[in-house]
């Protein structure tokens, strides 16, 4: 592949064309530090492109040629090569053909003969939007190699430390938005002593970099600040929840848009119950048998009000039983307005448990909204009591 060379391609099978357009462009290409080619086929300017795709600019082609079309080669040229941008070179009025090129996403047309101005005033707008557009994709390029850091130093960072039991076992499955790479779901497995394991989930309103900021922020505070003197001592979600909300709320003072809500549950398998508390999160489900109970106990999400009290609820956990916690993004898989939640109760109760579940579950909640992706950050974490 030729590197340091920008090219603008002609392709004509008539050369007394070609050398007349290189003619009229050799000072505005000077310019430009551009170089013309020319080919006199549609295939010999595809041949050409096969090594100089990469730096060409500008493809002018004629639409009446022998060997193939110029509107068949422009079409093939854009599938293949689409940040070149393409003018269309024409004597003759064919409608069908001017409209497959403009399918071919052409930049201009120009009929023959032309104007000097005119020729050089539209190869000066192809150029200058192919320089658009080299730009933004250095931008997109630049934005995704930073999404896609911050992606893997959200991973690092929330990842738990799973506790390992013979009494009980826990999955994590973590889905931000495809393309973003880093998302606002929390999430966290802590051992607290004595058979009891504390089970967090929460959910930052919004995507990508911002919604991760504060997620980076609560992985920050809850162990050192919280947990960590609570491990070994009796454990409130519901007192948890409150000091969380204070917490954040001073943290976020002045700071506007920022949403969130809050799951907290403490498994007690000494004891056989789940005792927990919810700030405004999606209810989490009990699979015990073939049925999913809704754990539904709620109270008001974080940082709506600078004090709030979480009440909260106890149910007994048996062997064999399954705690599933998730974001919205497992229900809220489209977000127009006529668009239904997924109906989360029947399909818990559809998809077996076993092998691969987390998979098998997303994969169902996909097919049941007729979706091909989820639309939002997604988080599973199930706890199976053995």
């Amino acid at each position: 592949m030729e590197t340091g060379k920008r090219y603008v391609l002609l392709v004509d099978d008539e050369p007394n064309i070609t050398n007349s357009i290189r003619r009229e462009l050799a000072d505005w290409a000077e310019e430009r530090d551009l170089e013309i080619v020319t080919a006199q086929s549609g295939p010999i300017g595809l041949n050409i492109l096969e090594t100089k795709a990469s730096s060409t600019v500008i493809v002018v082609s004629d639409l009446r040629m022998p060997e193939m079309k110029g509107s068949d080669f422009l079409l093939a040229v854009k599938a293949k090569y689409p940040h070149i941008v393409s003018i269309l070179l024409t004597g003759y009025s064919e409608t069908e053909e001017i409209i497959k090129a403009v399918t071919a996403g052409i930049f201009s047309f120009m009929l023959k003969p032309w104007e000097t101005a005119y020729l050089l005033s539209e190869v000066q707008k192809a150029f200058d939007h192919g320089e658009s557009l080299r730009k933004n994709a250095e931008y997109r390029k630049t934005v995704e190699e930073e999404l896609r850091w911050a992606g893997e130093m959200q991973k690092a960072l929330l990842k738990p430390n799973i506790p390992q039991s013979d009494k009980v076992e826990f999955r994590v499955s973590y889905r931000p938005v495809r393309g973003l790479y880093c998302g606002g779901d929390y999430y966290d497995v802590i051992f607290l002593g004595s058979d009891r394991y504390l089970l967090l989930v929460g959910d930052v309103a919004g995507h990508g970099v911002k919604a991760a900021f504060i997620t980076g922020i609560l992985k920050a505070v809850i162990f050192p600040e919280y947990v960590r003197g609570a491990i070994g001592k009796d454990f409130s979600p519901g007192a948890f929840l409150s000091w969380l909300n204070e917490r954040m709320s001073f943290e976020f003072r002045g700071a506007a848009g920022m949403v969130l809500t809050f799951f907290a549950g403490v498994l007690d398998l000494r004891n056989s119950f789940f005792k927990y508390a919810n700030a405004g999160h999606d209810h989490p489900f009990l699979l015990r048998g073939g049925a999913a109970i809704e754990l539904p106990v709620s109270g008001t999400g974080i940082g709506f009000v600078k004090s709030v009290l979480y009440p909260e609820q106890s149910v007994s956990i048996a062997s064999g039983d399954q705690l599933l916690l998730y974001t919205d993004g497992l229900v809220e898989i489209d977000c127009r307005a006529e668009k239904e939640l997924v109906r989360l109760q029947p399909l818990l109760v559809a998809v077996e448990r076993g092998d691969d579940y987390h998979r098998r579950l997303l994969g169902a909640a996909l097919a049941e909204a007729e979706a091909s992706d989820f639309t939002d950050d997604v988080t599973l974490l199930t706890a199976s009591v053995v």
